[in-house]
């Protein structure tokens, strides 16, 4: 299967070549050392190291609010004989009219829902082996008016295998003045599990909604920021096969950052009721989110230091320390690198201009 899509990539780089308005390109590469020493059952100590590339090719037309692009994601863990990689295709179109501040993809989307998604909708470690969404994408980005809304098809109903998707959207009101942002928001997310083809005994339907209104304020200076952000958590589950009841947790989510030159230290705070009730039974498979938000209180603490930064490549070192109110604890250290090239990064440097955008390794939500 890997060699087919590369070959099929290969073949069509001249048609697409003599063909389009305008050929785009790029290579993303992220490397990761990650290593976790936790206490906390539902996110034991574990180590990743890995690399992860996507190279993708692809046809601009009609000014570039069309696109067609092809690749493929290339997740290699390191270990003992590089078991365990992936190689996934990357296949979408894409249309994006900036006047209007419209987008929309469709197909197999590389790295989307990194910079869109906080820890309690998507946990670290599946943003490292799940960097593809497998549905649509579709953005509103007015003046004073934002949507960014996605349908996920994480997996397909088989004989051996349960469907799930999710459907997820964030909708607010921003104003953008100069040195000063503000906005106000909710997330929606419905999480979806179903049955496989077998419906083996036990197996039934079951359904989570998550919906989080929230304020954002940021004040950023030359080399200093300061942001903080404050909502509500709450989410609503249902098994059909177990109690069929109507489980509604309820909390209090809130975070703040403060970043000085190279610095940056982030704050992320929980407290309510238990979130992802269902989690032991079934886990990442119907939730995403970090399970340390299975607690009443939850605090997640970020130091990272931003070694060096240039407009095509970041290195960042972090330290993580998160603690719950059972007195469970969990502390990790990360060191990632990215590397970001494309045709327009290209022309940046072959003009000698400057204004090239400096890559987030790890926004925060």
């Amino acid at each position: 299967m890997r060699l087919k899509l590369i070959a099929i990539l290969i073949a069509l780089m001249p048609v697409l070549t003599l063909s389009s308005q305008e050929l785009e390109w790029s290579v993303d590469m992220n490397a990761v050392f990650k290593n976790t020493e936790s206490e906390y059952w539902g996110s034991p100590s574990n180590t990743y190291i890995f690399t992860r590339i996507t190279p993708q090719i692809g046809v601009l037309l009609d000014s570039a609010r069309h696109r067609i692009m092809g690749g493929v994601t290339w997740y290699q863990p390191m270990n003992d004989h590089l078991h365990g990689y992936k190689v996934l295709p990357a296949i979408y179109y894409q249309y994006k009219d900036n006047a209007k501040g419209l987008g929309f993809k469709f197909g197999v989307i590389p790295n989307e829902l990194n910079a869109h998604c906080p820890t309690y909708l998507r946990s670290d470690s599946i943003n490292f082996v799940q960097p593809n969404i497998k549905g649509a994408v579709f953005t509103i980005d007015k003046p004073h008016f934002f949507m960014y809304s996605w349908f996920d098809w994480r997996q397909i109903q088989t004989k051996n295998k349960r469907e799930a998707f999710d459907v997820t959207g964030q909708l607010g009101w921003k104003t953008n003045k100069e040195n000063n942002y503000f906005s106000a928001s909710a997330v929606l997310r419905y999480n979806h599990l179903s049955v496989s083809k077998m419906h083996y005994d036990g197996e039934g339907v079951v359904d989570n909604f998550v919906f989080c209104p929230q304020l954002f304020y940021g004040h950023w200076w030359s080399n200093t920021s300061l942001y903080f952000s404050a909502g509500m958590l709450m989410s609503f589950d249902r098994d059909r096969v177990g109690d069929n009841k109507w489980h509604t947790p309820v909390g209090f989510y809130a975070t703040a950052q403060a970043s000085w030159k190279w610095l940056s230290l982030t704050e992320s705070f929980y407290a309510g009721d238990y979130q992802m009730p269902f989690y032991e039974k079934y886990g990442s498979l119907l939730y995403q989110g970090d399970p340390f938000y299975h607690n009443k209180i939850y605090s997640r603490t970020d130091l990272v230091a931003t070694i060096f930064q240039k407009d095509f490549v970041n290195l960042e070192a972090r330290l993580t320390f998160h603690a719950s109110e059972d007195k469970k604890t969990a502390f990790s250290q990360q060191v990632a690198v990215r590397f970001f090239i494309d045709n327009n990064i290209l022309k940046h440097h072959k003009n000698k201009t400057k204004g090239v955008s400096r890559l987030p390794l790890s926004p925060q939500f």
